[in-house]
């Protein structure tokens, strides 16, 4: 395997550079406060110049880059001048967070663990990396540390009969089509609470304080449904609706449905795990000639009707699948 090294840490120019902006505002608005400020425009531009640029060489001193680098028989965390070298079996797992204030989504908090020799659990903070470039990186350690303790032989053998898994698609793709029909309905009568109550207090009477209330809270109500639940909702529908029927697989083949992937002609397979259950379950195929399939598996609800129950399985299979033919397995973190 080629040696990867990713970057997990704001690039230190970057920081330094909105370190200096930061100064020099701060500085210039400080001297603003002087009474003969405007008699002594230049010189007070000069020293929030001095100012911002002394900060700006701070900054690069004290800001230290975080690389993490993949290698044959283990990965380097780097950080400024300090390197750590660990093997793949000290990679303990990502976290990935949706963070949310009063029901509006705020952002996503991405770490990768690792376990140092002493037994202490060690979050490393993974935020400025892209949704794709964290998933890659948390990939290449996954992908790594079970090709290091796996028996490819015995691997090989087990594809040598073709698996089978019937999947009851058809219920599946009911129980989400109910559910996204009583979410929009839901959503809908918002927006007719907020257009009644908008067109009584406009038309009507516009001293109506309920009116008002009513229109207010469910306008922002169902705005916040529509971008949060709904547009979600109906896209992992849309997705789901290819849930294939029979899922088959051998050394050679992957069979969805009525589709069926060579494995020298797949370029990536990427996954949602299993145990994420802040997403729907989604698995994308993509091939070496750029054409991309996207399955919906549904998402965990408390009584698996939404999603296929053997999912894991699907997941771990596929996973090994793509180890013993090279291909990239990648998992979808959010």
């Amino acid at each position: 395997m080629n040696d990867k090294k990713f970057r997990i840490s704001r690039n230190k120019r970057t920081a330094a550079t909105w370190i200096m902006i930061f100064g020099f505002i701060c500085t210039l608005l400080i001297e603003t406060t002087i009474e003969d400020f405007n008699e002594n425009t230049l010189l007070c531009f000069i020293i929030a110049v001095t100012v911002a640029a002394g900060l700006a060489f701070l900054g690069t001193l004290l800001v230290k880059e975080y690389y993490l680098q993949i290698f044959d028989d283990g990965f380097e965390l780097t950080k400024g001048k300090k390197v750590t070298k660990y093997p793949y079996s000290a990679f303990a797992g990502s976290e990935v967070n949706r963070h949310y204030l009063n029901g509006i989504y705020t952002g996503t908090s991405r770490e990768i663990c690792v376990r140092e020799a002493s037994g202490i659990k060690r979050e490393i903070n993974a935020n400025c990396l892209s949704k794709a470039k964290f998933a890659e990186v948390v990939s290449y350690l996954d992908r790594t540390k079970y090709t290091e303790s796996l028996n490819m032989e015995a691997a090989v053998e087990y594809f040598k009969e073709r698996h089978d898994l019937v999947v009851p698609n058809e219920s599946i793709i009911e129980a989400n089509k109910k559910d996204v029909i009583i979410r929009n309905s839901f959503v809908a009568g918002l927006f007719i609470a907020f257009l009644v109550a908008l067109i009584y207090y406009l038309v009507i009477d516009n001293d109506s304080v309920l009116a008002m209330v009513i229109f207010i809270i469910s306008g922002i109500a169902a705005v916040l449904m529509l971008f949060t639940d709904t547009i979600p909702d109906i896209i992992a529908y849309n997705k789901i609706k290819n849930l294939p029927a029979r899922i088959g697989v051998d050394r050679d083949s992957l069979m969805l449905g009525d589709k069926t992937f060579l494995a020298g002609d797949v370029l990536n397979v990427l996954m949602v795990p299993a145990n994420y259950e802040i997403m729907s379950r989604e698995m994308v195929i993509i091939n070496k000639n750029g054409e991309k399939y996207e399955y919906g598996f549904g998402k965990i609800d408390y009584k698996n009707r939404r999603t296929y129950s053997e999912y894991g399985r699907v997941y771990n299979t596929l996973e090994l699948w793509c180890i013993v033919n090279n291909i990239k397995f990648m998992k979808i973190l959010g």
